[in-house]
């Protein structure tokens, strides 16, 4: 009998065989000897395992967690009703931002100013 991680690895080869020969599982399972349930089985176990991965690769390339600072907001009217945006960082400096700029400006100032110098 072969060992665990062989016969997993065996059976994670042979639901990639039946996924690349576009074959529905009851006639390739057919013509390997065996029945369509075990690639219905391994199929998810290796969906999980690869969903597994990507999510390790994403938490390992994620940025540090971002303290929180508090938040004070403060309206004054400017042009036309609209009102300016002020971020405070917990440096103490502040940065303003006109109400008139596009949201991906403000994306991409709120990314930089999360960016590590």
């Amino acid at each position: 009998m072969p060992a665990p991680d062989d016969r997993r690895q065996q059976m994670f080869d042979l639901v990639r065989r039946w996924r690349e020969s576009g074959q529905s599982a009851r006639v390739f399972a057919q013509e390997q000897g065996v029945t369509p349930w075990p690639l219905y089985y391994w199929r998810q176990r290796l969906a999980g395992e690869q969903r597994g991965k990507a999510r390790r690769r994403h938490q390992h390339r994620s940025a540090p967690p971002v303290s929180l600072a508090p938040v004070e907001v403060v309206t004054s009217e400017g042009e036309a009703g609209q009102s300016d945006v002020e971020i405070l960082l917990a440096s103490g400096d502040r940065v303003r931002v006109k109400a008139s700029v596009s949201v991906e400006v403000l994306r991409r100032v709120v990314e930089i100013l999360r960016t590590p110098c």
